[in-house]
């Protein structure tokens, strides 16, 4: 496995033992001795400072990292998330007249601004600097802010590129640390919060990120803040065995929860909150918000699968929209579209005319790029490859969709619409052993860049016939032989329509990642059936 992954001699060690000393001198980052410099003057000048940040979890993170560390190191800190409906993503209008409002001679964005020219602009012409920590590729044209922290501006010679915003966060905190003159354990203190960062915002888990995410799940599980051991109980995970997946399933959108169905800065509360009681009400409330999203997800989702079955027309992509389906939702949505049926999925809210909208994709479709093609129905739109927004013009919606079905079928002339599953390597069940499956657990952290082992193993053998379980028969749970009265226990997550195939085999061919779970405080094996099929050739 490590061969596999280029990981040889002397990188073996630092792979499963990551070392903090192993990170990079923040001072390489371009800029960041003069956004140090800018926020020791507003120290001595007692200048309030706006800590603006993204609405998701790696903006919340982020703005609680910094409002933190700055508050106990004598700063003027004034938290601020905008409205996710109101004003959108990035540094808004709206923001900037806030800022200038309560008094802040500077604003540091978080996970956001680096395309922010007009609203940069704004903040300078009121007398407001602006330092920007983000992480995004930035535009054609760079914001004329005070200091730009961000590894992918051009010129930067910051060695590691795929820091989270809250990455980028902790080293300009790191850099403070060593100007204050405290102990670099100071800058540490907030690794709980860039390891939710890292695992939430899929960003590469190798190099520095690897490091960051190791050392910070260690934290969650010594001493972590009362908020997150909060939401932790709430959602009975046990610190020791915190895994990115549970961040992702579990922690990720209670955070969430709050930018899409109330204000982000709930979120930051809870984050910095102090104390137990305190948390305690606030992890409840987000999980509370976090029930209603699943209600309206539930709602929403229900009611684009029924529409799909109803709407034959478009042959690439899985387009459905609905009157005032609620926004916070529409991603999710869209992204359970794709697991319903395999093709790029966009989702569309009429909120009394405005065609809001969010589209994900597929492996090796670049879904920004097709939306492009069809920007002549579009008022606006953004994103990546892989997800984006879009703002449709009114009365355009059957129009977009048709473009954007022509322009996914003339790409799919020449990408696999099947999804690749790829596999480390081929191993026999009778290899799994409990002994195996446990020394695996030593590449953990997973993500993006370090995934969890992949096996194929042939000609499997069932020990019982495989169940449909989950809401609507969703999923499938088998139980393969592992020879000497051993069996090992696989779950398939949205594979319940394959159940018959299966059920039919004589013996089957499966593709299957290993991970390890806390089940009742037990770290236990984990396996994942991905694909499976029962005729070789």
């Amino acid at each position: 496995m490590l061969e596999l992954r280029g990981i040889q001699g002397e990188a073996q060690d630092a792979f499963f033992h990551p070392d903090l000393d192993d990170l990079h001198d923040p001072l390489l980052m371009l800029g960041m001795e003069q956004a140090v410099d800018r926020l020791m003057l507003a120290q001595r000048r007692g200048e309030r400072i706006m800590a603006y940040g993204d609405y998701d979890v790696d903006g919340a993170t982020s703005v609680a990292l910094i409002q933190e560390f700055l508050e106990n190191n004598g700063f003027d800190v004034v938290p601020y998330i905008p409205d996710r409906y109101s004003e959108g993503y990035g540094l808004s209008e709206e923001g900037v007249r806030s800022a200038s409002a309560t008094g802040c001679g500077l604003i540091i964005t978080l996970d956001c601004g680096i395309r922010a020219v007009d609203r940069v602009r704004d903040a300078k012409d009121k007398g407001i600097d602006v330092i920007i920590c983000d992480h995004h590729l930035p535009g054609a044209t760079m914001p004329d802010a005070h200091t730009i922290l961000n590894p992918k501006q051009p010129d930067c010679p910051y060695p590691f590129k795929e820091l989270s915003g809250c990455g980028v966060a902790f080293k300009l905190i790191q850099a403070l640390t060593d100007r204050i003159g405290l102990s670099p354990w100071s800058a540490y203190d907030g690794l709980d919060l860039v390891a939710l960062s890292i695992a939430s915002d899929l960003v590469e888990v190798t190099g520095e990120n690897r490091v960051l995410l190791h050392h910070g799940l260690k934290t969650v599980s010594r001493n972590s803040r009362p908020g997150i051991r909060a939401l932790l109980q709430i959602v009975h995970c046990t610190p020791d065995y915190l895994t990115v997946r549970d961040i992702i399933s579990r922690i990720s959108p209670r955070i969430n929860a709050a930018g899409r169905m109330s204000r982000a800065t709930e979120a930051v509360d809870l984050l910095t909150a102090r104390n137990e009681q305190r948390a305690a009400e606030l992890a409840t409330n987000l999980d509370r918000l976090n029930n209603i999203r699943r209600s309206y997800d539930e709602q929403v989702t229900a009611a684009a699968i029924q529409q799909l079955s109803e709407r034959p027309e478009f042959e690439h992509i899985n387009i459905v929209w609905g009157r005032n389906w609620h926004r916070g939702v529409i991603g999710i949505v869209a992204t359970r579209l794709v697991e319903h049926r395999y093709r790029p999925s966009v989702v569309i809210s009429d909120d009394n005319g405005v065609l809001v909208g969010s589209a994900r994709s597929t492996p090796g479709l670049d879904i920004h790029a097709l939306i492009r093609e069809c920007k002549e129905h579009l008022i606006q739109y953004g994103g990546h490859a892989m997800a984006a927004g879009i703002t449709v013009k009114p009365d355009s919606a059957q129009a977009f969709a048709q473009a954007l079905d022509d322009a996914v079928g003339r790409e799919l002339e020449s990408v696999s619409r099947r999804e690749p599953r790829h596999y480390d390597m081929e191993v026999s069940i009778a290899q799994c052993t409990p002994d195996l499956l446990r020394r695996l657990r030593k590449f953990e952290p997973f993500g993006p860049g370090s995934p969890a082992p992949v096996f194929l193993a042939r000609d499997v053998r069932l020990t019982q016939s495989p169940r449909q379980v989950g809401r609507e028969g969703r999923h499938l749970r088998l139980s393969m032989d592992a020879g000497q009265g051993r069996s090992l226990d696989s779950v398939g997550f949205g594979m319940g329509h394959r159940h018959a195939a299966l059920a039919a085999a004589d013996s089957v061919d499966v593709v299957f990642r290993v991970e390890t779970e806390c089940y009742r405080g037990v770290l236990q094996p984990r396996i994942t059936l991905l694909d499976f099929w029962t005729d070789r050739h």
